[in-house]
């Protein structure tokens, strides 16, 4: 009686197994990229709703500014110009390709001016967040 494997049965199992890899890693590479995209949208997105509710809550307004790289973005206080502490999110495998010409702000009712798109793009797509006037903030496929 022999105990073990011959080397004919290790050799199928590794060739099965180098087969199932080569079909596998660019369905992996392609979630990858489909989650980067998604994360950074929903970034956005719920920042949006963060310095929306921030400008109800505290009785103020918030300006949301994204640097020109479109890599990061922030939250800046519109009277004295600074940046709120902890505000400032980076993109890396994605980034926002387009936005509203002025920064946008949101007012003590949640509404927002100027109301605008921004459209954040990856490898394999892009969304867009749009905001409306009243404050209504959305996702969109492009």
């Amino acid at each position: 009686m022999s105990r073990g494997y011959s080397l004919i049965e290790c050799l199928i199992v590794i060739i099965c197994g180098a087969i199932l890899l080569t079909v596998a890693v660019p369905n992996i590479q392609a979630f990858q990229q489909t989650w980067a995209l998604w994360g950074g949208v929903k970034l956005v997105e719920t920042s949006l709703y963060w310095g929306r509710m921030h400008a109800i809550s505290s009785n103020s307004s918030m300006m949301f500014e994204v640097a020109g790289n479109g890599h990061e973005f922030w939250w800046t206080d519109p009277i004295s110009g600074l940046h709120f502490a902890g505000s400032v999110r980076r993109l890396d495998r994605v980034r926002i390709v387009s936005a509203p010409k002025h920064p946008l702000r949101f007012y003590q009712h949640g509404n927002a001016v100027p109301a605008g798109t921004y459209t954040i793009q990856g490898d394999i797509g892009s969304f867009s967040v749009i905001v409306s006037p009243g404050g209504r903030i959305r996702v969109q496929k492009n």
